[in-house]
This record gives structure tokens, C-alpha cells and sequence, in this order.
């Protein structure tokens, strides 16, 4: 005999299933994992101030030590220049003049200010050239900057360790 409702109408097999649809509980569990995801998500697609102000500091942190690498195992002085809100690579050529080093300048993003620039413990010009010898020895600079309004600094010493100081 086919079992059947209260109703008395014959139930096909699995047909509670196909009506069943899904509890409360399963679909807020569903909303509350996707809520986690979008959040964490979130935090690593938009990332604050701070990060970004490190992220970018460290960046041009890389490109300093980048230029004073070029003189180093380029055998010849290398230079960078901070000046109109970019940063531009130079080598010292034959005749004694800078030139620029191809594919080496880049616009400083725009939430990006230099604020001064010492080397050797003395304030000079933003736009005055930070030089890079061959030898590996060179002055200390301090690079400080504004990045989205927070304040951080580039450093370099007399070994030619260059650090972002991102505090």
C-alpha cells in the first residue's frame, strides 16, 4: 500500500524534500560566513592611511637603494633626485655630466610631499642631487616626507644601509 497524507492524497517518493527548502538557521549561518568573508576581504582590498603611507614610503625606500646598488655593481656614481614630485635615477656619464637612467623615473604619488632632505646632517634643497659612489662608502641622508598627511622619513648612513622608518 502507497503511503499518503492527512489529506489523503498520494505522496510521491522525495517529494518532502523538493518542499522542504532551507531553515532560517542554514540561511543566517550562509549570511554570517559571507559577512566574515566581505570583512576580511575588505581589509586587505582597502587598506588604511597607515599601510598605505608604509607601502608607499618603503617604495620609494626600494628605489633609493636601488640607485645606490646601480653604483655599486655598476662601477660608476649614481644619483637621485627628488625634485617636481618625482623620482628620477641618474648616472654620472663619460663626460662628467648626469643622464637619466632609462625606465628608472617615476611621478611620486600625489598624497606624497618630500618635506626636506639632509645629508650629512645638513638641510639642502629638495631638489639637490643625493649622490651614490661606487666605493660603497657615502653620507648620511635623511629623506623626511608626508604620506596621506602622516609623517615618515627615508635614512641612509655612511655603510650605505638605506631604511624606511615607518612608525
Amino acid at each position: 500500500m502507497a503511503p499518503t497524507s492527512a489529506t489523503g492524497s498520494r505522496r510521491l517518493p522525495g517529494a518532502d524534500r523538493a518542499r522542504a527548502g532551507f531553515t532560517l538557521i542554514e540561511i543566517l549561518v550562509v549570511v554570517a560566513i559571507a559577512g566574515i568573508v566581505l570583512a576580511v576581504a575588505a581589509v586587505n582590498l582597502f587598506p588604511g592611511d597607515e599601510e598605505v603611507a608604509r607601502r608607499e614610503t618603503s617604495l620609494l625606500a626600494l628605489d633609493i637603494e636601488a640607485a645606490r646598488d646601480d653604483a655599486w655593481f655598476g662601477g660608476r656614481p649614481a644619483a637621485v633626485s627628488l625634485a617636481q614630485g618625482r623620482l628620477r635615477v641618474l648616472r654620472l656619464a663619460a663626460d662628467r655630466s648626469w643622464s637619466p637612467v632609462p625606465g628608472r623615473e617615476r611621478r611620486l604619488p600625489d598624497t606624497m610631499r618630500i618635506e626636506s632632505l639632509a645629508i650629512d646632517g645638513k638641510p639642502v634643497e629638495a631638489g639637490e642631487l643625493l649622490i651614490f659612489l661606487p666605493d660603497g662608502l657615502g653620507v648620511a641622508f635623511r629623506v623626511a616626507l608626508t604620506v596621506r598627511g602622516l609623517p615618515k622619513a627615508i635614512e641612509g648612513d655612511a655603510a650605505g644601509a638605506v631604511r624606511a622608518i615607518v612608525k
